[in-house]
């Protein structure tokens, strides 16, 4: 038999990330825990390193929010141009 997992996040790509929280927020009661945010520099600091793991060199810029539901499962929302 299956049994549910447990996790502490999922990422999920939205075409405005602005419009997205706004819309969770309203409807599901999801609460910001980083507002929206443009991430331009692939670098090494820690975000950017993250950057390159998740999404390869060369990843260029998108932006990023992250929430968290009323369980305190998070959900990280990316908009890549």
């Amino acid at each position: 038999m299956t049994y549910p997992r447990t996790f502490s996040h999922i990422g999920i790509s939205v075409p405005d990330v602005e419009k997205a929280v706004a819309f969770y927020s309203t409807v599901m009661g999801w609460y910001p825990i980083m507002t929206p945010t443009e991430i331009t520099e692939e670098s090494e600091s820690a975000i950017g390193q993250m950057c390159i793991d998740v999404f390869g060199a060369g990843w260029g810029s998108f932006k990023i929010a992250h929430m968290s539901t009323g369980d305190r499962i998070g959900v990280e929302m990316f908009e890549f141009p």
